[in-house]
């Protein structure tokens, strides 16, 4: 079973994905605090990170260039999530796997975990 940590400002669209997600067959955890990541990920090592862009104190985009600048996170699934087109039209630069515009359909975003999940599979690092 893939474990996705989710990470977004809100409780209710954490509670709702878990929810879906859990009956879709994934594990998952979702934060809002973006200063929990690396912590939640040492412990909890998610197959994915789906991070907002728009997170209250912090640009999603900046923490995702983080995960990819650190060793241990360096080759971990991103997808970047945001209601803003602008701000997913450079996720790559940023070093996400993939991105899903808000508002989103519950199969959209499924195919597109297992889309990047897919893309994925083939890094090196994995615990």
């Amino acid at each position: 079973m893939k474990k996705l940590l989710i990470v977004d400002d809100s409780r209710e669209l954490l509670d709702a994905l878990k929810i879906f997600l859990e009956k879709k067959n994934y594990r998952v955890k979702g934060i809002t605090n973006h200063r929990e990541i690396f912590d939640v990920i040492k412990d909890y090592e998610p197959d994915l990170v789906m991070l907002d862009i728009f997170l209250s104190g912090a640009d999603g985009r900046e923490v995702c260039q983080k995960l990819r600048e650190n060793y241990d996170t360096k080759y971990l699934c991103v997808l970047m999530f945001s209601a803003s087109p602008e701000a997913l039209k450079e996720h790559k630069i940023y070093g996400a796997d993939g991105c899903i515009e808000k508002p989103f359909t519950l199969n959209k975003m499924i195919e597109t975990i297992e889309s990047v999940l897919e893309g994925c599979k083939d890094y090196v690092y994995k615990k």
